[in-house]
């Protein structure tokens, strides 16, 4: 009995570690399927791409109030960021007002992860063709509906040199 416990526990504890790091990865590459993603809840499979679209839309293709119209709720759009006001009304402002600025903005998706109504999408941000950019990591809180109740943000610039060789995103 001890030696099959012995030898099961390992076993055991290596099936879930890969479970859960293949769970975390699942939507790792936007717009390409695997068989882990398909095992996602539906709802979070489509709040994944509800975030995705969200900020393809407004920066990729500079429509920030469709998109917003589509995916951002008209109630309630909490904003942790402290350069943006609350609220959908807000959003298209200051994403229109950003574009308009910087004509030659873009947003590279990297990957995101979901979890239950969260989504984090970690991409590449651009204002301009020679810009090194910016990596950002948007989290997306979605309500019952599918629609984007709340977000926080974080960025750091793209940086010169890396003591380690490694990519920041």
């Amino acid at each position: 009995m001890k030696r099959t416990i012995r030898t099961a526990l390992p076993v055991a504890v290596g099936a879930l570690l890969i479970g859960s790091i293949a769970a975390q990865s699942a939507l790792a590459t936007p717009g390409h399927s695997s068989t882990v993603a398909s095992r996602l809840p539906c709802l979070e499979r489509t709040n994944a791409k509800a975030a995705v679209a969200l900020l393809n839309i407004t920066f990729n293709q500079h429509g920030p109030k469709k998109a917003a119209e589509k995916y951002i709720s008209a109630e309630t759009y909490i904003q942790h960021n402290p350069d943006f006001r609350n609220g959908r009304d807000a959003f298209v402002t200051g994403a229109t007002s950003l574009i308009q600025q910087n004509p030659g903005i873009s947003l590279n998706f990297r990957r995101t992860i979901t979890q239950g109504d969260l989504v984090v999408v970690q991409s590449l941000f651009k204002l301009n063709y020679t810009d090194r950019g910016t990596v950002e990591v948007d989290t997306f809180r979605f309500d019952k509906h599918g629609k984007i109740v709340e977000h926080w943000d974080a960025l750091q610039p793209v940086a010169d040199t890396s003591a380690n060789g490694n990519p920041q995103v």
